[in-house]
């Protein structure tokens, strides 16, 4: 092992614009949660090891997470952040319908921007506000698995719900694809 770690993943955080991606990730690095919504122009970057099981044994995965920004207007910018990416978290609130909409669009501009597909898990965002939920877990599950994405979770970047976890199974399956 060298360095701390075994590999070294680059993954994208990808949906649109106001879903949680950013809040998700600051919650991965720093296991806090900010109120304060503030746009990515371009592109976020944070690395983080994770520790995972490969072949009945413990791995390290230094994870280099990209934050993209979901905004129509960073198009013509984000498709040149994808290059080297292994994996990717595809985000959407279940408050904002409009998010779940536009997952298909997200994995077009993935495999479009890569040439093929890379190891995929669905967030569904922001499940700690119940009361203004739109989207419902089975809508997630069967999109997932319509898609043939590599998981679901719903998550809260507010309590901490999943965030780990997302970030541990992206890691095993960003390792199992060469």
């Amino acid at each position: 092992m060298s360095e701390g770690f075994d590999y070294m993943r680059k993954v994208v955080m990808i949906g649109a614009g106001g879903s949680g991606k950013t809040a998700l990730v600051n919650r991965f690095l720093t296991q806090k949660f900010s109120e304060q919504y503030i746009v990515t122009i371009g592109s976020q970057f944070a690395v983080k090891t994770v520790k995972v099981e490969q072949n009945e044994k413990d791995v390290m995965v230094k994870l280099l997470v990209w934050d993209l920004a979901g905004q129509e207007r960073f198009d013509f910018i984000r498709t040149s952040y994808y290059r080297g990416s292994k994996g990717a978290l595809l985000v959407f609130d279940v408050t904002r319908k409009s998010t779940y909409l536009e997952l298909p669009k997200w994995i077009q501009e993935t495999e479009n921007a890569l040439g093929e597909r890379i190891p995929i898990v669905l967030l569904a965002n922001k499940v700690d506000l119940i009361d203004d939920r739109v989207i419902s877990t089975e809508m997630g599950e069967t999109f997932s698995k319509e898609q043939n994405l590599e998981g679901y979770l719903e998550t809260s970047a507010l309590t901490g719900q999943n965030v780990e976890e997302a970030f541990r199974i992206l890691a095993t399956k960003s390792i199992q694809k060469k």
